[in-house]
């Protein structure tokens, strides 16, 4: 598992992006001296981990919180949810690192080391749900579909569409059948893709992922306190879910393997974040 911070070395470019880095109205400072003072929060909290782990999980949120606080000023960006993700898996908040690490496998979904961190994240929840067999198949059928970003899939969706016109046209102009079958297959990786990319925007409106960031969290049968417990056993941090209805200030959870019950929604948070800012970074892992 890799703890210390990814090197952005083009991070500084931010203080040039539509005016993010020039030093805020409120007096807090930049993004760009948050994310320094974050680095040497967790240096330094790394170094402390063996003989002061107090000190050091108290690093590790303050270095969180001045992440969060670049996130929240407009910057979506996937290495800077995986250091988010860092944070908290040192702090011991598993759940929070979960939730950050599934944020940036959404922008960089084959980082190896962002997949082993969620990986090391997800083995240290106390709640272990196993995924359904059906689940596991149908994600090594569409592998493109999920190892693929978003933003990757819409891109190639628009270069297939436009080189079908590029070999309509050389048909047109010198018939042959090497055109032809070019176009049959640039058109068939379009609308794999715009399907892909439709229900990546349909799932995150209507039904998007989540994780259990609170504790001790009693799954219900129905959206309240009165209803039956659906499980015994109550769930703890970082444990995933599907959001299959919402009832006020209830959510209907569909679990990993299948069960599906009602949790409160200030216990928890959804994976998509509102549309940001995504500014291309650079990584000098």
């Amino acid at each position: 598992m890799k703890n210390s911070f990814v090197s952005l070395a083009i991070f500084w470019l931010l203080a040039g992006f539509a005016g993010i880095g020039d030093a805020r109205a409120d007096g807090l400072g930049s993004p760009a001296s948050f994310f320094e003072e974050a680095m040497v929060e967790f240096d330094e909290g790394q170094q402390l981990l063996s003989s002061d782990a107090d000190r050091a999980r108290k690093l590790f949120r303050d270095a969180a919180t001045k992440l969060s606080s670049i996130a929240a000023g407009g910057v979506e960006n996937g290495y800077l949810e995986y250091n988010l993700g860092n944070c908290y898996l040192q702090a011991g908040d598993i759940g929070r690192a979960v939730l950050h690490y599934k944020r940036a496998k959404r922008l960089i979904p084959t980082d190896a080391l962002l997949t082993s961190n969620l990986a090391v994240a997800r083995s240290r929840c106390v709640t272990q749900v196993r995924r359904s067999a059906r689940s596991e198949v149908l994600e090594t059928i569409f592998f493109v579909h999920h190892q693929l970003a978003l933003r990757h899939r819409v891109a190639l969706a628009v270069v297939a569409y436009l080189l079908i016109w590029v070999f309509l046209l050389v048909r047109n102009r010198w018939p042959r059948r090497w055109t032809a079958v070019g176009a049959t297959v640039c058109s068939l990786v379009a609308v794999s893709l715009a399907v892909s990319v439709t229900v990546s925007f349909l799932s995150d409106r209507n039904e998007p992922e989540g994780v259990v960031l609170g504790s001790d969290v009693t799954v219900y049968k129905g959206p309240g306190t009165s209803y039956q417990r659906l499980l015994e056993q109550p769930l703890q941090p970082g444990v995933e879910f599907t959001l299959r209805e919402r009832r006020g200030d209830w959510w209907r959870v569909e679990l990993a393997d299948g069960n599906a019950g009602w949790i409160p929604l200030r216990i928890a948070e959804l994976v998509p974040q509102d549309k940001k800012t995504d500014v291309a970074f650079l990584s000098g892992a």
